[in-house]
């Protein structure tokens, strides 16, 4: 059983409006913006597939229409294969300028595992369910600017271990809720690299988390911990086996900055809603230093 852990165009007027809906790229018409969104994460543990199917975008301005994108065909997406540093378009189209302060991503997942779904790593197959999906989808509320005859490019990035929850009682579905959060492409950078094999012994479950600055003392997932708490990770990630050798690993669209990351191999028993003393952490690197538009490559012997 998989545990808590683990991601209208209306212009102003008619005539925009038709033009938006059948806009895949190129040129933007006079008094539009260029804007691309992307959906982005990196694997995760106890699954091998999480497909979501998206129908639309809709972008809410701070004042003024709603802007709502609807795709010709539904655009089904892998986030665990279509994502990471190489993130699944959404749409790169022409889009009034502007400040919003919300997206909305138009989902299909209503828990019938022909439409969205999550596939564990013992090979059933869970449709996912977002509540209230049908009227409200996932929900972002996160400012951002569309610069008048600018053009920005933003992902939206899903945090599986959070986002998905199959609850007791619940199965054949299982929850997707929005655990997600707006980044622009163009301000952030990556850090990737591989786990050597010889740390996943036998019974390991690996994981590797992210921690900002230098941590002296690396914790696990606890929601219950105070906002002070400097060794709480930003993230984690569930490495998988290369062919290259070793296990390869990724976090993405991070500030530019200093960062650490540490190696558990009892990532099974983190509960993300409390401290599991279970959960230790060997080796960790420090000294990590991202820098905007790069991917740092950082091995852990």
């Amino acid at each position: 059983m998989l545990k808590t852990r683990i991601l209208r165009v209306l212009a102003a007027s008619a005539a925009a409006t038709l033009f938006l809906a059948g806009c895949g790229g190129g040129s933007s018409p006079s008094g539009m913006s260029s804007m691309k969104l992307s959906v982005g994460d990196a694997p995760v543990d106890a699954a091998e597939k999480v497909v979501v199917v998206f129908t639309g975008v809709e972008l809410v301005p701070d004042n003024g229409t709603p802007v709502d994108i609807t795709f010709d065909a539904p655009k089904s997406i892998d986030l665990l294969n279509d994502s990471g540093t190489a993130s699944a378009q959404l749409f790169d189209q022409p889009v009034p300028p502007g400040s919003y302060g919300q997206i909305r991503l138009l989902v299909l997942a209503d828990g019938d595992p022909s439409h969205s779904y999550i596939t564990l790593t013992d090979g059933t197959m869970h449709g996912l369910q977002v509540p209230s999906g049908a009227e409200t989808g996932l929900k972002l509320v996160s400012g951002f600017t569309v610069p008048a005859s600018g053009v920005v490019d933003y992902a939206v990035d899903f945090d599986l271990r959070k986002a998905i929850t199959c609850p007791p009682g619940q199965s054949p579905a299982c929850i997707l809720k929005p655990a997600l959060r707006l980044v622009d492409n163009t301000t952030v950078g990556n850090i990737q690299g591989t786990v050597d094999a010889s740390l996943v012994v036998s019974g390991c479950t690996p994981g590797v988390y992210l921690y900002s600055g230098t941590v002296t003392t690396p914790e696990d997932m606890n929601s219950t911990a105070p906002a002070t708490d400097t060794n709480q990770p930003l993230a984690s990630k569930a490495p998988v086996l290369a062919q290259s050798g070793g296990y390869y690993y990724q976090f993405t669209f991070l500030s530019p900055g200093s960062y650490s990351v540490a190696f558990t191999c009892q990532a099974a028993v983190d509960n993300p809603d409390q401290a599991d003393s279970a959960v230790t952490f060997s080796p960790v690197k420090t000294g990590i230093s991202v820098t905007a538009q790069q991917t740092a490559t950082v091995d852990i012997p």
